[in-house]
């Protein structure tokens, strides 16, 4: 009886995880949730109820109706529930409240650049997000908690930020614990790659494919990769790690302590020092890009190089794992189609499928406020997984 109980009650569990992610996904009638899911119209009448009377899905009346009532469809109630997003970088700190749909309520932007201490920038965070929860008037109870996003390596499981380069105020901090236990909510960590692609399947390009790779060019080379849908991390959570293939085994150093790695070549942060050892006048990744369309043949020779480094990066990852597609963003996304063009020509003339099918390249149309979208996205991801079971994320 108990095995009975229990396999009823996951099925429910299931069945309401499914109903809430299509739900999530677009605005839907009950029939059409009868359809995709397969289960009868009452099982799906009773779980929908479930959702309306615990506030996280509405009822909208739409278009004309014949005669009688006009259709009601099921949407997501995207003031239901919220979550703080914490995006830590090289570059900044950045915090704010994303509501269910991944509008962001509040954003703000941290100062702790003078900060010395990991205790002094907690600290400062901590009193950040309670100035939040005051300017919204959001009652606690209403909060699923935090997820934080910051430079890898990183240990997700045990919430610890490991050894990144240039970071060194939170070198071997546990981030999530003493976060938690100072808001009395839940924390979750992951690594800025990884955070930005689930932020790219939630809202962006990644939408229309299962199994692609979000490359983020910035000061250093990160990757987040999607396959069937969800995050890879590896055995030990450093999966993604594709600045630090070689492009070259004799090649130029890398901060990892090996040669001819691709973050040593094509990250903004070498691009800039080589572009320094010719061109004084030249300091941005924007000025590059501009005097290439210019005409400048230095800059135009800048950027074909950058899409040649890119390509072979790409290829090597697209030759192992067949992905359906790769999205681009970092600093190149600023007037990105000479880029855009040239890698695209390069991968498809080298990757192992030339002549066989196009690999579709992209670059990300995201705003810049999906830093904090990203971060957020990984307590509203797992509410969603749960099937809204709120207790159940705070419990974990």
């Amino acid at each position: 009886m108990k095995n009975a109980a229990r396999n009823s009650q996951y099925m429910k569990m299931s069945n309401r995880r499914r109903i809430l992610n299509i739900i999530r996904k677009q605005r839907v009638f009950r029939a059409e949730l009868a359809r995709q899911t397969g289960l009868t119209r009452a099982a799906v009448t009773n779980i929908v109820d479930e959702l309306k009377q615990e506030g996280i899905v509405i009822e909208k009346e739409v278009g004309e109706a014949d005669y009688g009532r006009k259709p009601i469809i099921l949407d997501i109630n995207e003031n239901s529930y919220y979550a703080f997003g914490l995006y830590l970088s090289r570059a900044g700190c950045s915090l704010g409240v994303v509501n269910l749909k991944g509008g962001v309520v509040i954003r703000k932007q941290i100062d702790i650049s003078h900060i010395s201490s990991a205790d002094d920038a907690l600290m400062i965070i901590v009193t950040e997000i309670e100035s939040c929860i005051a300017e919204t008037g959001v009652g606690r109870d209403r909060i699923l908690g935090l997820g934080v996003s910051a430079p890898g390596p990183l240990d997700s499981a045990a919430g610890i930020i490991l050894d990144p380069p240039n970071f060194d105020i939170w070198r071997g901090i546990k981030i999530s614990e003493r976060l938690g236990e100072k808001l009395n909510m839940e924390v979750s960590l992951e690594n800025n790659s990884s955070t930005l692609a689930l932020a790219e399947k939630d809202y962006g390009v990644g939408k229309d494919f299962r199994n692609f790779m979000l490359l983020v060019v910035d000061t250093g080379i990160g990757a987040g990769i999607v396959i069937d849908d969800k995050l890879y991390k590896g055995v030990g959570g450093f999966g993604g790690e594709v600045g630090h293939i070689s492009i070259d085994i004799n090649g130029r150093c890398c901060n990892c302590g090996n040669k001819g790695c691709l973050e040593a070549y094509a990250s903004i942060s070498a691009v800039l020092k080589d572009v320094a050892d010719v061109r004084k006048d030249i300091r941005t990744w924007e000025a590059i890009v501009d005097q290439a369309i210019a005409g400048d043949p230095f800059c135009k020779g800048i950027v074909e190089k950058e899409a040649a480094y890119l390509s072979a990066g790409i290829v090597n990852v697209l030759n192992v794992l067949e992905l359906e597609a790769v999205i681009l963003t970092g600093y190149i996304k600023y007037k990105p189609e000479i880029l855009l063009a040239s890698i695209r020509n390069t991968v498809n003339a080298t990757s192992i499928t030339r002549g066989i099918c196009d690999k579709k390249i992209y670059m990300s149309s995201l705003p810049d406020d999906i830093d904090i979208v990203s971060a957020a996205s990984l307590i509203i991801n797992e509410f969603y997984s749960l099937g809204g079971a709120k207790n159940e994320v705070e419990q974990r």
